[in-house]
């Protein structure tokens, strides 16, 4: 009775540790003391019991049957607990901040950091770069050994190509850069020994040495459109001959050239205006340059070492050269124009300078001028009314009055008072000289009504009009100042002026198509002078005398004396007008060519015409580099009729 009890524990003890190790519930520990049953809770954790033991040991416990012959079933009770699961993670999955393109391009946020083809495949010779690159990486296509053709897809976002990019991509031949590029980075095709041609976009705006200083291009494009040839784009390139430098371009940079020592001829668009540091320095191979009319401002060493530049144009636009800029340049003849940048620069420096062939055709044009004018000056005048205080001072205006022929003359500075310098109007002997009262810059002199009336130009926003009475001019002493009677203040500018015996006429010399000039009409009232508005009309451009000749009643003649500066020539500019209304004057009757620096004027009763030039002036005649060619130092008197008036 014993053994089958003992057999029936046994075979729910069995069942107990199956059901007990799936569901991990606590076991209970049996033990048999002779024939007595104990059982004792046991709070132990239950072993870990392998799959393949707990299959075992279920199996056994379905086919096990009593000794009566009975079969337990095994129990179909669903567990009350789910079985545990696997604790979840908490990292995320990993996935890479990069992509790959076309199996070779490895692209991060737009920039090609890195080729993943074999730079050595002999197969490979060609690339085509993806629309959506913004970077090229430094180093990235570096020693492609076979790579012959770089493209990129249309439609190309390419704004920048880093150092070293496609160094030493040795048999590159061609490659096409996209427009939008603005950077390309230090040697980035350098040592590149097939590449002969490189085209650079428009968009470009920095550049280092892109090509380094072994490399085989020998011409270089920069595209239309490009405003600004980079700093330091080509510097070392030894091996460009060519340079196409296109229309728009202003100014080339820094060094951009620098120690391309087998360039040989440049040619600047007449856009260019600046050519900064070093931007030729050590072309040695250079034999030609055309330089840009348009040029202000050439910087230190920009020529430097171009040992076998001949020659090259300095125009007048230059306003600054800096040191060094021909330094080296032995057989060099810089081409120049009087009174220019250029000029003094190769004067100061001691460098070898021609006038250009079209300023030698100036100055032979005006010579001629000069030798025509001369010859119709009686030969007893031409010694006459000898200019004084030419050193410091400046003529501008003349009149005969009196016994005088008068001109008036300011400092150079207007540090100085302002003169009257007087000669006998017969023999033309030098008589005496007047100080006037005022540092200014006085203008025209006038015979008004036997009055001497002198233009003050410049002491305040009005001009005004001295009045000397004769009496007072014939007794002044030598050297000593003189106050006039009385001045008048004038509506307008009496930068020239005459009288025609009725009207005073004055005006303004204005650099413009707009100048003016007003008619007063004078009176004498209480003894004084006084001058009322009438006119006005529209009068030459950089008019500096007139003399106006009475026809009839309401018809004048005016004679304009206009000048344009120390090297071009001036010119006796004759109008018939009806004065009526103010206007213009009309067309011109005639225009008589004369000697350069043409000022102040006056017709004789006799006439004769009195013409003064400011090239007499030593501000003018005493530098040779800033100077006038033709200097006339002389009031020059010849017989109205010889001139056509």
């Amino acid at each position: 009775m014993k053994n089958k009890w003992m057999k029936k524990i046994c075979v729910v003890l069995a069942i107990a540790l199956v059901i007990q190790s799936a569901m991990g519930l606590k076991l209970f520990s049996i033990t048999v003391k002779a024939g007595e049953r104990v059982a004792e809770e046991q709070t132990a954790d239950v072993p870990i019991t392998t799959k393949e033991e707990m299959t075992t040991e279920k199996q056994t416990s379905e086919t096990e049957t009593t000794e009566e012959g009975n079969t337990e079933q095994p129990t179909t009770e669903e567990p009350t607990t789910e079985p545990p699961t696997e604790p979840p993670t908490t990292e995320e999955p990993t996935t890479p901040d990069y992509e790959i393109i076309d199996g070779v391009y490895k692209v991060k946020q737009d920039e090609l950091v890195e080729y993943l083809g074999d730079k050595k495949d002999k197969t490979v010779t060609s690339l085509m770069i993806p629309a959506r690159i913004v970077t090229i990486k430094a180093n990235v296509f570096e020693k492609c050994q076979y790579i012959k053709t770089v493209t990129f897809e249309e439609g190309s976002k390419l704004t920048k190509i880093e150092k070293y990019a496609f160094r030493e991509c040795t048999a590159l031949k061609t490659i096409r850069l996209p427009e939008g590029l603005r950077t390309i980075g230090y040697k980035a095709f350098g040592l590149c020994t097939s590449l002969e041609t490189l085209t650079i976009p428009q968009t470009v705006t920095y550049g280092n040495q892109i090509l380094g200083s072994s490399g085989t291009v020998k011409t270089v494009v920069f595209e239309k459109g490009i405003t600004k040839i980079p700093d330091n784009i080509l510097k070392n390139a030894g091996s460009v001959e060519s340079v196409t430098i296109p229309t728009k371009v202003t100014s080339i940079g820094k060094y951009a050239f620098y120690n391309c020592i087998s360039l040989k001829k440049v040619s600047l668009p007449s856009t260019v205006t600046v050519l900064n540091t070093s931007a030729f320095n050590n072309c040695q191979s250079m034999t030609k340059f055309t330089m840009s009319k348009n040029v202000t401002a050439i910087g230190k060493y920009v020529f430097k070492n171009c040992t076998s530049l001949k020659s090259i144009t300095l125009y007048k636009n230059i306003k600054s050269i800096g040191s060094g800029a021909f330094s080296g340049d032995k057989i060099i003849v810089l081409k120049v124009y009087a009174n220019s940048k250029g000029k003094a620069y190769a004067r100061a420096n001691k460098i070898k300078w021609d006038y250009t062939d079209s300023e030698k055709k100036r100055r032979a044009a005006n010579q001629a001028i000069y030798n025509d004018y001369t010859k119709k000056i009686n030969a007893k005048d031409k010694t006459k009314y000898k200019l004084k205080y030419l050193s410091d001072f400046v003529p501008q205006g003349n009149c005969l009055i009196g016994k005088y022929l008068v001109v008036s003359m300011y400092h150079k500075s207007l540090a100085k008072r302002s003169v009257l310098v007087l000669y006998n109007k017969s023999t033309g002997e030098y008589s005496k000289t007047i100080v006037l009262p005022y540092r200014d810059h006085v203008g025209a002199v006038t015979n008004v009504k036997g009055r001497l009336v002198v233009s003050l130009n410049n002491i305040s926003s009005y001009d005004y009009l001295a009045v000397y009475n004769y009496s007072k001019i014939k007794k002044a002493k030598h050297g000593k100042v003189l106050k006039p009677a009385y001045r008048v203040q004038v509506s307008g500018s009496a930068d020239f002026a005459a009288f025609d015996g009725t009207y005073f006429w004055a005006g303004r010399s204005a650099n413009t198509s707009y100048a003016t000039m007003q008619g007063y009409k004078v009176k004498l009232k209480k003894k004084k002078l006084t001058f009322t508005r009438k006119y006005s009309y529209y009068v030459p451009a950089n008019t500096q005398g007139l003399v106006v000749k009475k026809i009839s009643k309401t018809n004048r003649r005016f004679i304009f004396s206009q000048s344009y500066g120390r090297l071009n020539n001036s010119a006796l500019i004759t109008y018939t007008k009806k004065i009526s209304k103010s206007g213009g004057l009309g067309t011109p009757k005639k225009t008589l060519t004369m000697p350069s620096m043409l000022e102040g004027i006056t017709l004789s009763s006799g006439k004769y015409m009195y013409m003064l030039y400011e090239s007499a002036a030593g501000l003018y005649c005493g530098n040779p580099d800033n100077t006038s060619e033709i200097q006339i130092k002389y009031v020059c008197r010849i017989k109205a009729n010889k001139l056509g008036i």
